[in-house]
């Protein structure tokens, strides 16, 4: 018989030659052979009778009957996770224990035996052991399409003939890797078809792992520059997701990047009292870590840091409450205070940057909100050197009487 290989790019119309590969990452008919060539070419033969003969088609066949094991090995011994199928014509099983079929990794047989037996067992040092038995219709003379499929620990084989199929499971874990064989037990039989498809690889479920904790390089009025240390992942991280929030409970999505390569991000247009970045990984697979650890910075002054001075202000003076607002007494500063923060905690988990005013401004427009309800001021020098205000808690307007 005939029979299409698509392998990568190539289609082959294969004739009776043997085709062999490895290595391929996605799935694939890396072998096939239908005998047609005449040549067994590719294969070891031990045991029995072997040659290739005609039956419709030309098959390969192992005469001898009375052999008590017989054995045709063909393929690559590095070969795991794959699925042989082959066409199987027992033309004679001499006793209860004759047997013909198809071994995948070397050890693991898929037979047809009398009594109406398929069979699914281990062969290791000589020794058969059983994974598996069902029913089926076994007759000399009949063709039978025969599958075994090997993946990971997971074993299945299926055999159809005309009078139905049987399709036996089992798992076991002895044999990870191995060639492929047609087999005989004290038995004659023919063989035809055979090939073996590679399986995919197994879908990664695995996520990376969770970033580690970013680190600023630079700060400016409106844009962040990160780093972090990288994630691992079982099969490669491809990508990482930068978050950014003003809060405690806010995490907004700024960037998807492909390393840990100093980034650049922007920060603008949030009034929260500190910042914080976190990032996740990606991997090929979509599997995505968890948020790294966080960090976290105050709200930057909006005007640009000036280098060389490490002395920070002294502290503003306690915020007094006035009309539509607070004032408080002006810090002082070696180099000059460039800027006030005006930080309102409320609501329990609220803590915002009210109001930005200019160093020589001491006074800021702030309204109470909901308890609990503190105020503080932070002054900044032009080096962004920072001292904060003692707080004092806002009391909102008494509520109106009713009339």
């Amino acid at each position: 018989m005939r029979r299409m290989w698509t392998g990568l790019a190539a289609v082959l119309l294969l004739t009776g030659t043997a085709v062999v590969a490895s290595g391929h990452a996605s799935a694939a008919v890396v072998f096939a052979h239908d005998f047609e060539s005449g040549s067994t070419a590719g294969w070891q033969l031990a045991g029995g009778q072997w040659g290739v003969s005609t039956d419709g088609s030309r098959v390969l066949r192992q005469s001898r009957s009375g052999a008590p094991s017989a054995r045709a090995t063909a393929g690559d011994a590095g070969w795991a996770g794959y699925t042989l199928s082959a066409r199987v014509k027992p033309t004679s099983l001499s006793g209860p224990s004759a047997a013909a079929g198809i071994v995948a990794r070397a050890g693991y047989t898929l037979t047809l035996r009398p009594g109406d037996r398929v069979e699914l067992a281990r062969v290791s040092g000589g020794q058969r052991t059983v994974l598996a038995s069902g029913r089926l219709a076994v007759r000399t003379g009949r063709w039978y399409d025969m599958t075994l499929r090997a993946d990971g620990d997971q074993l299945s084989g299926t055999v159809t003939g005309a009078a139905g199929s049987a399709t036996l499971t089992a798992t076991d874990a002895t044999f990870a890797a191995g060639a492929i064989a047609l087999v005989t037990e004290r038995a004659a039989a023919s063989f035809d078809d055979v090939s073996v498809d590679t399986l995919p690889p197994p879908r990664d479920t695995t996520p990376p792992s969770a970033p580690g904790r970013p680190e600023l390089l630079e700060v400016t009025p409106t844009t962040a520059t990160i780093t972090w240390p990288a994630s691992t992942d079982n099969v490669g991280v491809t990508g990482y997701l930068i978050y950014f929030g003003g809060q405690f409970y806010e995490d907004y999505f700024l960037r998807q990047v492909t390393s840990n390569a100093p980034v650049t991000v922007p920060i603008g247009g949030n009034t929260g009292a500190t910042y914080h970045f976190s990032v996740r990984a990606l991997d090929a697979a979509g599997n995505m870590s968890g948020f790294g650890s966080r960090t976290n910075f105050p709200h930057p002054p909006t005007v640009p840091r000036v280098a060389g001075d490490a002395t920070a202000p002294t502290a503003p003076g306690t915020p007094v409450p006035v009309s539509g607002g607070i004032s408080w007494a002006p810090a002082t500063d070696d180099t000059g205070i460039v800027e006030y923060h005006v930080v309102h905690a409320f609501n329990i988990d609220e803590v915002r940057v009210r109001a930005i005013v200019p160093g020589n401004v001491t006074t800021a427009p702030i309204s109470p909100a909901s308890t609990p309800n503190t105020v503080w001021v932070i002054a900044y020098d032009a080096s962004w050197n920072a001292s904060r205000s003692p707080s004092i808690t806002l009391t909102p307007p008494p509520t109106p009487a009713p009339n």
